[in-house]
């Protein structure tokens, strides 16, 4: 008995020397940021939006990392229908010195979302796999494909970035964050979006946009930005409800320039 219970305090000892190893190796990620449009791959949905994001990971291995985080997107204004919620988990593995791999899984859904709209089901619930990779030159390019189950939509996407360290030319701290990206939709429904009423509309465009963004250290944890964004897309100017040229409901299919403000923490 002695010599079991000495067996389960040493396993229960290295259990918890490993525990308390891992967790201090967490990371932490939340973000809060306000968005004058909320665009979603080309695809403006909505007026005003506040978008609360919390993210956090582990390393797995030397060249491995898991993660798991939530976001959610609310309307400020407009059909509260459209707010969504988005939690997702994946794995980063740095395949190469250059290379790094990222690929996960992804389930939203729509919470005020009625079930029926005109006698119409409307689906709520979309389940989404993912992949990129990761180039670690300059312009840290960024090639990622998305497959959504329940919308059958096939959408790749490019990215590029570039920092501008302005901490010797006006005060330390201070940074422009620059990025670009482009990228292809493929669904079978019209605009990518189920709950889409209209019944025409092309079912795949290509979309773009850029993005400049002024960004302050506030200390080693936070940062606070503000910036500009804009882009446009390839399908037909139309409402996603019921295909007007008035956005007075829903944005829909437009070009896009728009302000936005955030605050990032990391621990």
């Amino acid at each position: 008995m002695k010599k079991l219970l000495g067996m389960a305090v040493g396993i229960l000892s290295a259990v918890g020397l490993y525990a308390e190893g891992v967790i201090s190796d967490l990371t932490l990620e939340t973000n809060i940021q306000f968005e004058a449009e909320r665009v979603f791959r080309g695809r403006n949905e909505f007026h005003k939006a506040v978008v609360p994001r919390v993210k956090m990971g582990c390393p797995v291995c030397d060249e491995c990392s898991a993660y798991i985080g939530v976001d959610t997107s609310v309307a400020l204004e407009g059909l509260s229908a459209l707010h969504r919620v988005s939690s997702h988990v994946g794995v980063l593995w740095d395949a190469t010195e250059m290379f790094t791999l990222d690929g996960g899984y992804r389930h939203s859904f729509f919470p005020a979302m009625p079930k029926a709209i005109d006698n119409t089901k409307v689906p709520c619930n979309f389940n989404e796999i993912y992949g990129g990779v990761i180039v670690d030159v300059l312009l840290e390019p960024s090639l990622y494909c998305f497959y959504d189950f329940d919308c059958k939509e096939v959408a790749i996407e490019g990215r590029v970035s570039y920092n501008v360290d302005l901490a010797q030319y006006v005060v330390s701290g201070l940074e422009i964050d620059l990025g670009a990206k482009v990228g292809f939709d493929q669904s079978s429904k019209p605009y990518g979006l189920p709950y889409n009423i209209e019944k025409s509309g092309k079912k795949s465009y290509s979309y773009y946009g850029v993005n400049a963004d002024l960004v302050y250290e506030l200390n080693s944890n936070a940062r606070a930005k503000v910036g500009f964004s804009y882009e446009g897309n390839s399908a037909e100017k139309k409402s996603w409800v019921n295909g007007a040229i008035d956005d007075g409901i829903m944005p829909g299919h437009r070009n896009s320039l728009w302000i936005n403000a955030s605050i990032d923490c990391s621990f």
